[in-house]
């Protein structure tokens, strides 16, 4: 068994909508995303390599917070500028943009209000202040490229946490991912797959009891000794029907986990 094959792997992503259907048609529209019939997994590729089932679940409702919070797919695509000029013609609400050295990404909420990212991978050295100048004070203009988006794989998932440093301990230490870089309020965790960043956020969920959002299914060598491992630390397990364990995390988010 290879190093990568040893850690966690991201295996599904749950997200609620009010209408499988209807969201499935605003993924279909904007971004070319073929999805399965109403209900069932569809394949997202990832970056590490192997699909990732997404299931789009019934029974959302929107918390009415707008920025960033819990956890978010990042889909990779090569136009930053493209995607958000895109974005902003067909009036897709962006409700967070940054352009970072290694990366630019944007935030952008589906018709249920639920949030995912867009990230653009950069060179570092190719990092200029002027151009996130130019985005932060909002004098950007992107030209917008024909319908649809091409969406690349599934770049990383995103974990939004209000204090990084026991969001960090719960992924690294609990759950198993290694940690590698940390650097602008980021923490950059290995899962076997993707990439799991923890970033911090001063966003707080107004409803985190109402089922809403994204969230992922990882993949456990043992779900026992996790379990152990995590009541141990203070987590309760929350009662769900799928099978397999659920936790919810420092900044609120339920994860989920099931047997290799």
């Amino acid at each position: 068994m290879s190093e990568a094959d040893a850690l966690p792997r991201l295996h599904a992503l749950h997200t609620y909508v009010r209408s499988p259907r209807k969201a499935q048609a605003f993924w279909e529209r904007h971004f070319g995303l073929p999805l399965a019939a109403e209900g069932a997994d569809f394949a997202l590729p990832a970056a590490g390599g192997g699909e990732v089932s997404w299931r789009l679940w019934s029974g959302g409702e929107a918390c009415g917070t707008r920025g960033p919070h819990f956890a978010l797919p990042a889909f990779a695509v090569a136009d930053f500028g493209a995607a958000r000029g895109y974005l902003h013609a067909q009036g897709i609400p962006i409700v967070f943009e940054e352009m970072l050295p290694g990366a630019n990404l944007l935030i952008f909420l589906d018709p249920d209000a639920n949030p995912f990212e867009l990230i653009e991978i950069t060179s570092p050295q190719a990092w200029d202040l002027g151009q996130r100048r130019e985005l932060r004070t909002r004098r950007r203009r992107d030209a917008a490229p024909a319908a649809p988006l091409t969406l690349g794989p599934l770049q990383e998932l995103t974990i939004y946490a209000h204090d990084i440093t026991a969001s960090g301990r719960f992924y690294r230490d609990l759950v198993g991912l290694p940690a590698g870089l940390s650097f602008f309020g980021h923490l950059h965790l290995a899962a076997a797959n993707v990439q799991v960043v923890v970033r911090s956020t001063h966003w707080r969920c107004k409803a985190p009891q109402q089922p809403h959002g994204s969230e992922p299914v990882f993949l456990a060598a043992n779900l026992a000794e996790l379990s152990a491992r995590l009541q141990a630390a203070g987590y309760a397990p929350d009662p769900i029907a799928a099978p397999g364990l659920a936790f919810t995390d420092p900044a609120g988010l339920r994860v989920h986990f099931t047997a290799a």
